[in-house]
């Protein structure tokens, strides 16, 4: 009988470690580089358009482990296996880890933009308009399309490690400088840092670098019917509108 009572008590902490293990998801934020997609905050509250996405697909049905770095230690965490279950955000166009197990629907669509300081009058049209612009673009994010063009010299490129920096670098440099993002992120951030649009030119960048959705990225081991969970989630909220309100509450 002890026995029995002895393997019963086994298997229920199987079953509760089980149950926990599968009732918990990692979710990888970029620190400070991906707003309006992850906004974090000094005392690790959680919230942008991604962020919102993650908290409605598990609410109350799973935990949500947040891990937050930046982002090349993020990518060197996720290709080194993360934690188990892991998800974060992603794109085919991105390639290695954030491309191998996207979900079934796309969460946004995105564009890019230049933006220039206001009191130049640079326009552009075509690549023999910004031959001679230093291109200030983000730590760790790579550009594709652009990387042939700053391989070969024609571009010169400056990493700065933050928005503020980005903006400070168009007003000292106005007539040399612009500054190549996301244009989600770049109105975000010229918002919450109580920037004036108008003291600036933004320009669609589609040219160069062409529209492309994103998606949730997942582990690529993650379990099935989590995996399954998530998609019919994220089509849930979808079809309820959810998705289209998340995004307009941040742009």
């Amino acid at each position: 009988m002890k026995r029995f009572i002895s393997i019963m008590l086994t298997l229920q902490l199987c079953i509760a470690s089980f149950t926990a293990n599968s009732e918990s998801i990692n979710y990888y934020v970029i620190a400070k580089q991906a707003m309006p997609f992850q906004i974090t905050t000094d005392d690790e509250q959680h919230s942008g358009i991604v962020s919102d996405i993650i908290a409605k697909i598990f609410m109350d049905k799973y935990t949500v482990n947040y891990h937050v770095y930046p982002f090349n230690r993020m990518i060197s965490k996720l290709e080194a296996g993360g934690e188990k279950n892991w998800v974060t955000y992603g794109s085919p166009n991105w390639g290695s880890v954030q491309a191998e197990n996207l979900s079934d629907k796309p969460i946004y669509t995105v564009s890019h933009s230049i933006l220039s300081n206001a009191k130049s009058d640079f326009s552009y049209t075509d690549i023999s308009d910004i031959k001679d612009k230093v291109f200030v673009l983000l730590y760790g994010f790579d550009y594709p399309t652009l990387q042939p063009y700053i391989d070969s010299g024609v571009i010169q490129e400056l990493r700065v490690k933050d928005y503020a920096a980005a903006f400070r670098i168009l007003d000292k440099m106005p007539n040399d400088a612009i500054f190549i993002e996301m244009t989600s992120r770049i109105k975000y951030n010229l918002k919450i840092q109580s920037k004036d649009l108008s003291s600036y030119h933004l320009q669609n960048f589609s040219a160069l670098i062409p529209t492309y959705p994103i998606y949730l990225a997942f582990d690529p081991n993650m379990d099935s019917e989590l995996q399954l969970f998530i998609n019919r989630q994220l089509s849930a909220l979808e079809d309820a509108g959810t998705l289209t309100d998340i995004i307009n509450h941040y742009i």
